[in-house]
């Protein structure tokens, strides 16, 4: 990598054609993307599906990037490793091969019609939240505090650590 490095956070999530096994390759993918170096990956957890019934659990993780890549390059190298692992977008909340979303980079705030940064809605969400704390526990969301000052208000989000 050559440039002024940057963290990232990717949360990734899967609940079709084995996600555990999705989420693992996922990683490895991640640990290829250009111009970046995967430095950590949460353990792996299982939570029922938001906004939608009727559809398998998820795995979701979070992991730490290290990039050169802008926020809008990050995006669409994630889409095309998205698409790589069959990801196709039907309806808001589908069952889905692989999701991966760009939660923070460094402390930015990002707010464009492609992309907004810090993810609106990762403080809401138990499955960001806990495998994020796990890798980063002093974590903070631009614009909200501590990652870690939201976990009361997702306590009721039921999450299964796995691995």
């Amino acid at each position: 990598m050559s440039g002024v490095s940057h963290l990232a956070f990717v949360a990734l999530g899967a609940n079709l054609a084995d996600p555990r096994a999705q989420l693992r390759a996922a990683a490895a993918a991640l640990a290829d993307l250009p111009e970046s170096r995967l430095l950590q990956i949460s353990s792996l957890y299982r939570t029922a599906p938001v906004g939608i019934r009727g559809q398998p659990d998820f795995i979701n993780a979070v992991a730490a990037i290290e990039t050169v890549l802008d926020p809008q390059q990050l995006l669409e190298v994630l889409f095309v490793v998205e698409r790589r692992f069959g990801r196709r977008r039907e309806f808001h909340h589908a069952p889905r091969t692989l999701d991966l979303d760009l939660l923070l980079y460094d402390q930015r705030v990002v707010d464009s019609p492609q992309l907004s940064v810090p993810h609106p809605r990762m403080h809401l969400r138990a499955f960001v939240l806990a495998p994020l704390l796990e890798i980063a526990p002093l974590c903070r969301i631009p614009g909200r505090g501590t990652a870690a000052a939201w976990l009361p208000a997702v306590s009721r989000q039921t999450i299964e650590r796995l691995e």
